[in-house]
């Protein structure tokens, strides 16, 4: 196949939806895409704009010009056309070619073209655009954005309930993330930079030094700036594979070295059962109403075996019996949807045993397809073969939903990553009054994140402008840089 570009450069926008569809997908060169795909070889796709469009142009939202966007396989009926203004004109090539596509392949995905991370905010915009209509905003997004009509129906719920939180946050102050990125083993899906805390030994000790400082230096910078945190995350990883002092000390500088607005929302993840201890639960418990995570993925002990978790079933319940025990009050649980070897009934089997322990919130991930996951190392002829859209996985969500919903769960947060499984997407539920304000805050791109740890990441939002830094994923190389690390962070959130 050949994909010819005229007037325009939008190379990354139709390579994602070119990948969607076919596994081999090359690089730009004098205006075309050519894709290795042998049963659409002489396929030619056009994809034409009237008149060439600046990167400012396209970045203003000043800027109304109706600019005419046309796409069509060459030699058949198939075409598309319509008019935009600039800013829009990524979005509306990334769709027309998503139709195209889906019309010669027969392939259609569960959320169409939308294929960002975060479609929630298509969703929202076509809302307000619609007059805050639910059931125009659903038909927008069938019949333009071809997303199918449960997609559409839980992508509205969804943006709405984020729209409320996002109103009632502070805008102009930050979040705080706080990373451990150890695992007591590293899962076979996962691609992150977690490494075995059992194979670490004193380095967890020096991360936890170079944490505490710059916790510590961090903090005293915002509170200079009068800036305290509305939410606090310490994420990973699995925090609490630290030793039970080493976690302490973490916990302890949250509680009293962090400034923070009055009824600051703090999470703990304290992830895999087998790393939750009495003395992390009592480090917590000092911290007033801190909300936790216990992530059990499944509740089938042949599949923990299989993705490398080192935890059984009776590890999620003893941990989250422990948990009530010392009587935490919002608990969270993780579950994956389209883990290796299990089945859609393998799935709502594991959401049916959290229902009956009724958490607080409920999240569903669906597993992705990481490159450098040792899944990916073990089948890599077939694991990108996944991604494809996927009849079982889409009705097994839908089914999840209902049940979350017949005992009061709703969804308030959603996101997608790329190469999940079936196309489809990670949502949270919650029940009333428990949703987490990090997630919404952090996804949104609306409020200003600082990072801490190896391999965070900070984001500065200033208006439509959005900056990020990165802090180094080597954890050698964090502690070692770690004074100019802390200030290039100050640089950056001066400048705001």
């Amino acid at each position: 196949m050949q994909v010819i570009l005229e007037n325009h450069q939008e190379y990354q926008s139709i390579a994602e939806i070119l990948r969607l569809f076919f596994l081999e997908v090359g690089k730009l060169e004098s205006g075309v895409i050519l894709v290795a795909d042998s049963e659409y070889a002489d396929i030619i796709l056009h994809s034409f704009i009237e008149c060439e469009v600046s990167v400012e142009q396209m970045r203003s939202q000043a800027d109304q010009t109706e600019i005419s966007v046309q796409s069509r396989i060459v030699g058949s009926d198939l075409s598309i056309a319509t008019k935009v203004v600039p800013s829009a004109l990524r979005r509306e090539i990334k769709r027309q070619t998503y139709f195209l596509l889906s019309k010669l392949t027969n392939v259609h995905y569960p959320w169409g073209s939308l294929t960002g991370v975060r479609p929630t905010q298509i969703v929202y915009r076509s809302f307000l655009e619609n007059h805050h209509d639910k059931n125009l905003t659903i038909q927008d997004l069938i019949e333009d954005w071809y997303v199918v009509p449960d997609k559409a129906e839980i992508g509205l719920k969804t943006a709405v309930t984020e729209a409320k939180i996002l109103a009632a946050l502070q805008s102009e102050l930050p979040m705080l993330y706080i990373g451990v990125p150890f695992c007591t083993t590293r899962c076979s899906y996962c691609s992150f930079i977690t490494q075995d805390a059992i194979n670490m030994g004193t380095k967890l000790d020096i991360y936890v030094q170079a944490l505490l400082q710059e916790i510590t230096e961090i903090s005293d910078y915002f509170k200079r700036i009068n800036k305290p945190f509305q939410a606090i995350y310490m994420g990973g990883g699995t925090p609490t594979v630290l030793s039970d002092q080493g976690f302490t000390k973490v916990i302890t500088a949250i509680k009293e070295q962090v400034p923070q607005i009055e009824n600051c929302e703090i999470t703990i993840e304290a992830g895999r059962p087998d790393s939750i201890t009495p003395a992390k639960l009592a480090a917590i418990k000092t911290i007033a109403e801190a909300r936790i995570c216990i992530n059990p993925q499944t509740m089938h002990d042949q599949t923990l075996q299989i993705i490398g978790r080192n935890h059984s079933v009776e590890d999620v319940y003893r941990a989250y019996e422990l948990a009530r025990a010392n009587d935490f009050s919002s608990i969270n649980m993780d579950l994956i949807l389209g883990l290796p070897g299990e089945t859609g009934e393998d799935f709502l089997y594991s959401l049916d045993k959290l229902l009956e322990l009724d958490p607080e919130s409920i999240t569903i991930h669906t597993m992705a397809l990481k490159r450098s996951a040792f899944l990916e190392q073990q089948y890599a002829a077939q694991y990108l073969k996944l991604r494809f859209p996927d009849r079982e996985l889409s009705n097994t969500f839908s089914i999840a939903i209902q049940k979350l919903a017949k005992q009061g769960y709703q969804p308030y947060y959603l996101y997608r990553q790329k190469n999940t499984r079936g196309g489809l997407e990670n949502i949270g539920f919650t029940k009333t009054g428990y949703a987490c304000v990090y997630n919404v805050g952090m996804m949104s791109d609306q409020i200003s994140i600082v990072g801490l740890g190896s391999g965070s990441s900070s984001k500065r939002v200033d208006g439509d402008r959005l900056e990020r830094i990165y802090n180094p994923k080597d954890l050698t190389n964090y502690v070692e840089r770690l004074a100019e690390i802390i200030q290039r962070k100050i640089n950056f959130f001066s400048e705001s």
